[in-house]
């Protein structure tokens, strides 16, 4: 797996409650929200990091 991830992701109005379910799924893969950058109304670019397992 990357260590970094980049998803284009588009809420559609009123729908980032979606986009807060969606970043939580990719917390279960075990990667952290880096940052949100708004490109347009409703279309995001999410960049995620891996998180280092815990031993």
């Amino acid at each position: 797996m990357s260590e970094y991830l980049v998803e284009h992701f588009d809420t559609g109005p009123g729908r980032l409650k979606s986009m807060q379910a969606f970043i939580n799924e990719k917390a279960a893969e075990g990667y952290a929200l880096v940052q949100a950058v708004p490109r347009n109304a409703y279309h995001w670019v999410l960049f995620f990091k891996r998180e280092l397992e815990k031993a």
